[in-house]
């Protein structure tokens, strides 16, 4: 039997099924993430485009162009209490990135992996043995990028204007 969660917004209007396990489950500290969400970060589960299944309202769709590859990034979220349900991407239109606050149990995916550190606030704590990424996962080209590690949880930054360790 393969695993299924369920989830949806603040409200209830809009509900989704995710089938099988996320291909991952990222923290993104870029600036558009930030802003996306009001706070420090995204953590968002990716799927197949058709492993999700929607059901109730319609969702609204804003979409923005990406500051590091140019391509077009829609936000998908509920048109009644704005919660943000999911991504998707011009870049990688097979995927879908859930968002991991909108499953009923969020805890049920773990993160992986953290990614644009480079952008992470003052106050953000990198945990030890997770993949970090000062940019993407990967470069434009597709080339895997090398992931830093800590033994110990480790401050993103120590000051305002501080780059990270």
């Amino acid at each position: 039997m393969s695993a299924q969660r369920n989830g949806g917004c603040l409200c209830g209007s809009v509900r989704f099924v995710a089938l099988g396990e996320p291909m991952r489950t990222l923290q993104c500290h870029c600036r558009f993430c930030q802003r996306m969400t009001g706070s420090t970060s995204y953590a968002e589960s990716m799927y197949a485009v058709d492993a999700v299944e929607f059901s109730g309202e319609p969702m609204s769709r804003y979409s923005h162009r990406s500051e590091s590859s140019s391509r077009q990034v829609h936000v998908h979220f509920c048109p009644k209490c704005g919660t943000t349900i999911t991504l998707t991407f011009e870049r990688w239109p097979e995927y879908r990135a859930i968002s991991r606050g909108a499953f009923d149990d969020p805890n049920s995916v773990s993160i992986s992996s953290h990614i644009w550190t480079s952008s992470a606030q003052t106050g953000v704590v990198l945990p030890a043995g997770t993949d970090c990424f000062e940019f993407a996962r990967a470069d434009l080209a597709g080339s895997p990028q090398a992931p830093a590690r800590f033994d110990a949880p480790q401050m993103a930054r120590t000051g305002a204007s501080d780059p990270p360790p």
